[in-house]
């Protein structure tokens, strides 16, 4: 079952479905990818990420996906965009139901260069910095999920070029609608740029425990150019400022929630309760717990 073993680690999700072709239903096109998947989630919270920017459009079942202070709900119904990056999914119903779609950068700034006259609209907002945009859907959008679920029972398959037009189709239905200029303006902020800034990608995902070849991997680059960027944008190493970041997200976390030092560990990107324990100890003079328990004497109505 997907994500069965997912709880402690960090799992690719385009990777475990794309090596399981006899447990979900897929159709492969290069790197594009159509999924339609329905089984139980026994974890109840899981951690992922995906190179891949994803379309999902939930068939039936409740998820929620958080990132950072940020949640958002899938229900019923509900198309959502999932930039590339990792989440942690609170899997509330025991059946998950949805059509999926996979896709890397260069495929989606391709076809919006290719498409531009046809979808730009003036002004566009600010492009969204949030992991999740929310996609409304029109009845011909709606028709098109639909149409697709018979193609993974066809045999034989339909042909991989039948799949890409399919993919831009989608993507067509979903841009040129007026009600979705958030994604347009997300869209054209990315083709502007042949890789997206790293800061874009630090920002969003720090406070997963992601590790370098994984962080490289979403930003499209080689570690070694990785290191190199980073150097270059933020004049430290990827390992000490993302100890400082999860630290100071930690600490935010301890003064402004109830959460318990468990939740926080893993919820600022650290890899157990002891290396957190060591290294805030290490900047903050005192261990989580007594850093608290000293806060809730200065100032108990600030905390829940």
């Amino acid at each position: 079952m997907l994500y069965e073993h997912f709880a402690d680690q960090m799992n690719n999700t385009y990777d475990y479905i794309t090596s399981r072709p006899r447990e979900f239903k897929q159709l492969a096109v290069n790197n594009l990818l159509f999924l339609h998947y329905k089984c139980p989630q026994e974890d109840k919270y899981v951690y992922v990420y995906n190179h891949f920017n994803q379309i999902a459009f939930t068939l039936q079942g409740t998820k929620t996906f958080h990132c950072g202070t940020r949640s958002w709900s899938m229900t019923e119904h509900t198309t959502h965009f999932a930039k590339k990056g990792a989440w942690k999914q609170e899997n509330a119903d025991l059946q998950w139901e949805l059509l999926a779609f996979y896709f890397p950068d260069e495929f989606l700034c391709r076809f919006y260069n290719e498409n531009r006259q046809l979808l730009l609209v003036k002004p566009l907002p600010a492009s969204p910095g949030e992991l999740l945009i929310r996609i409304k859907i029109n009845d011909i959008t709606r028709a098109f999920f639909y149409s697709v679920l018979p193609y993974f029972s066809q045999h034989p398959s339909p042909p991989e070029s039948l799949l890409e037009l399919k993919f831009k189709e989608l993507l067509f239905n979903i841009l040129s609608n007026p009600e979705n200029t958030d994604l347009l303006a997300y869209v054209n902020y990315l083709s502007d740029f042949q890789k997206l800034p790293l800061n874009d990608i630090m920002e969003t995902n720090f406070c997963f425990n992601l590790s370098l070849a994984e962080f490289a991997r979403i930003a499209q680059r080689s570690v070694s150019s990785f290191k190199r960027d980073f150097w270059e944008h933020y004049h430290t190493t990827p390992g000490k400022w993302l100890t400082e970041k999860r630290l100071n997200y930690a600490k935010a976390l301890l003064e402004t929630s109830a959460k318990n030092v468990n939740e926080i560990t893993y919820d600022s990107g650290f890899e157990n309760v002891s290396h957190f324990c060591r290294v805030f100890k290490e900047k903050y003079g005192t261990a989580p717990l007594q850093f608290r328990k000293q806060l809730r004497m200065q100032v108990p109505e600030k905390l829940f």
